[in-house]
């Protein structure tokens, strides 16, 4: 699809869909190598098990190659895919800042939305942007799964992905990103826990496009750059 470029708007429209499909596109390599690097794998340890002569012996090295075999098809998946969705909220987080900085600047504010106090920048920005142009961000239909997929990368970031709670649980499930099989140490207990999936983050990257196609298109309806 060809994108017209007229204006500030569109050009810095064209910026944030070209950082989204870098995102896209190292989502759909990461993906692919951590698929080639387990196959391999496997398919090296069957090849070294053919050539172990006692059965014993051989139930003791897939034994021992299983553990390797898990972290590549599970520990190393959820560790990259995890970093992954902190990385797509940071840009959403850079980019809508970077948004409501512009239009303050263009209309002279002293103010900038830099000052906002609080812990939460989407948010903040967004109040900015809604006062210095009456354009509602919360009011996209996107925005509940802005908010949501905020709250998966702080629980990432602030404690490294564990769940504590069923509020935090029933978001986990509700997205499919909820991981059960680990258990704790010396216990039965499960370790609840997120897993990032490929599924979600080509979701996510969606949801993103959707809404900073709204939001330019309402910003150059407006003329606000």
């Amino acid at each position: 699809m060809v994108h017209i470029i007229e204006t500030k708007t569109d050009w810095l429209h064209a910026r944030t869909r070209g950082r989204l499909n870098e995102l896209g596109n190292f989502l759909n390599a990461l993906v692919k190598q951590l698929d080639n690097i387990s196959n391999d794998y496997e398919k090296r340890v069957e090849i070294d098990a053919q050539n172990i002569e006692y059965e014993e012996e051989r139930e003791s090295y897939y034994e021992w190659a299983r553990e390797e075999y898990w972290d590549y098809k599970e520990t190393f998946p959820r560790i990259l895919l995890n970093s992954f969705h902190v990385t797509s909220v940071t840009l959403l987080e850079s980019e809508i800042f970077s948004i409501a900085s512009r239009i303050g600047k263009k209309q002279n504010q002293v103010f900038d939305v830099s000052d906002i106090k609080g812990n939460d920048y989407i948010q903040s920005a967004c109040y900015y942007i809604k006062q210095l142009t009456q354009i509602d961000a919360k009011s996209f239909q996107t925005w509940n799964k802005i908010m949501e997929s905020r709250r998966l990368r702080n629980i990432i970031t602030h404690s490294n992905g564990r769940l504590e709670n069923t509020e935090d649980i029933a978001l986990a499930k509700k997205y499919k990103v909820l991981d059960d099989s680990m258990l704790e140490i010396l216990s039965t207990r499960p370790i609840q826990q997120i897993c990032i999936t490929y599924e979600y983050s080509k979701s996510f990257l969606t949801t993103l496009r959707k809404f900073f196609n709204e939001l330019y298109s309402l910003i150059k309806a407006g003329n606000y750059l």
